[in-house]
């Protein structure tokens, strides 16, 4: 009987839109404009319904400034938290100057959000190494 009632229960609160929509993820994401391997410009969107619409808000914002190669970095289902964006440039093995950026999301708190922005950075650009050092250059709560 109790096994046939939480049944019941949970085919309620599945099927119960108001219920569903509580629990609903948004999208969040981080987008880079790169040529040749270089960093030219990131766009970020947060709050947006889904992942997919925050990617392609940010990369129709980057299309809106003229940079045709735009590429998904980092993204969230995070409805509310800390974003922070970081750049660093330094110059690679080959003697060549780099731009990378790194963007990181977390519940958590703002510092979280850093350290996971600089752990993306990293991802992303091989030969970034931490004494080259980054700057924050947004951080915004959302």
């Amino acid at each position: 009987m109790l096994n046939l009632l939480l049944l019941t229960l949970i085919c309620i609160l599945l099927q119960s839109p108001s219920l569903a929509a509580s629990g609903a993820n948004g999208g969040c994401a981080c987008v880079v404009a790169k040529k040749l391997g270089n960093s030219l410009a990131i766009e970020w969107a947060s709050g947006e319904a889904s992942v997919s619409d925050a990617i392609d808000k940010a990369k129709q914002a980057l299309g809106n400034r003229g940079y045709k190669y735009a590429f998904p970095q980092a993204n969230s289902t995070l409805r509310h938290g800390w974003l922070v964006i970081v750049e660093t440039e330094y110059r690679t093995l080959v003697g060549k100057m780099r731009t990378s950026y790194g963007c990181g999301f977390s519940d958590i708190s703002e510092q979280d959000a850093v350290n996971q922005a600089v752990t993306n950075l990293q991802s992303y650009s091989w030969g970034w190494k931490s004494k080259y050092g980054y700057k924050v250059i947004e951080r915004q709560r959302y």
